[in-house]
């Protein structure tokens, strides 16, 4: 059984990571079309506005894609070390504290691109820190499905950027939740 969990643990990482890749190909791929449109409208005009917001909501689906993908995956992992739904005796903790995290996330948001009504975001981050100190099944609960999707994104961006210490409950590590609330600052 542990070596099938071991596998299975690979086997996220390794899927995570690709999917990661696909994130930076949306990315490629929008910056590249987008650079093609500015070169054929150098100045903006209604058509180059909607050939844009078209390339953005290309963006928005090949994130959500991925993100998907990754979830799919992730159920399986969580099923075989799922959170636990009583109290723990201590926390999951970030390497460097909740706040370091909540920095390396904020870096990792990139919404540039996205014409935001709104100086700011209000959301929460959900997310497991297994047993063994891996982070899966993010979620990301705001007003926004596709500001959420790209919020979700960072997360995987940053996941193995620092390491998490599982929670504990009587003196055992175990799998819980974590929720971080989120703020983020649009520039305009």
């Amino acid at each position: 059984m542990n070596k099938l969990l071991a596998l299975a643990f690979i086997f996220s990482f390794a899927f995570g990571s690709a999917q990661v890749s696909g994130f930076e190909k949306a990315d490629s791929k929008y910056e590249r079309k987008k650079k093609a449109l500015y070169n054929k409208y150098p100045k903006p005009n209604d058509l180059r506005t909607k050939l844009e917001w078209l390339l953005t909501e290309d963006k928005i689906t090949s994130y959500k894609n991925a993100l998907e993908k990754i979830s799919e995956d992730e159920k399986k992992a969580l099923a075989n070390d799922p959170p636990i739904k009583t109290k723990v005796s201590k926390e999951a903790e970030y390497e460097g504290g909740k706040a370091a995290f909540q920095k390396s996330l904020y870096e990792a948001v990139d919404l540039t691109f996205l014409n935001y009504a709104s100086d700011s975001y209000k959301a929460t981050l959900s997310f497991v820190v297994d047993s063994k100190g891996n982070v899966l099944n993010a979620q990301v609960k705001g007003n926004n499905d596709d500001v959420n999707a790209f919020i979700e994104a960072a997360f995987y961006r940053i996941r193995e950027n620092g390491k998490w210490k599982p929670a504990e409950s009587n003196g055992k590590p175990v799998s819980s939740m974590i929720s971080i609330p989120l703020v983020l600052t649009f520039k305009k």
